[in-house]
């Protein structure tokens, strides 16, 4: 159930939101948890223009990281695209994970979408089920 809003358009106040629903979001952050996520081996000097504070902006990205791995523990992804994330996560280029998993990058690339799909959809159910079913939320088929 991540979501955030941070101003990804480097000026004042013009804020954006993250969420989890998003794939391009998804994707994003599974290709680039190393740049952002310290525990992926982050540099903590990122220089990010942002309204606010860099801080802030860690505590935000760490929440939103921490959604996204409770997601994934109930996306049903395969033992196979789980690794390939976790080889993402670690730094590798999708280049890299085909060579290690024995891929052509254009099946890795084709494994990360349908995994990414996969994390939207449950992600979209926590929020359906969390709502309440109260029709604020409209859940994905």
């Amino acid at each position: 159930m991540g979501s955030l809003s941070i101003d990804i358009h480097k000026k004042e106040r013009e804020f954006d939101n993250l969420t989890l629903s998003d794939k391009e979001v998804v994707k994003y952050l599974i290709l680039f948890r190393n740049k952002v996520d310290v525990g992926y081996g982050a540099n903590t000097n990122i220089n990010i223009y942002q309204a606010g504070d860099t801080f802030d902006f860690n505590q935000q990205i760490i929440v939103l990281y921490a959604s996204l791995d409770k997601t994934i523990e109930k996306a049903s992804l395969t033992e196979k695209q789980k690794r390939i994330i976790n080889y993402l996560y670690e730094g590798n280029t999708v280049e890299d994970v085909s060579r290690i998993v024995g891929l052509t990058r254009d099946a890795v690339y084709k494994m990360l979408d349908r995994a990414i799909l996969k994390i939207v959809s449950a992600n979209n159910d926590i929020w359906y089920y969390t709502a309440g079913h109260n029709g604020n939320i409209i859940k994905s088929t």
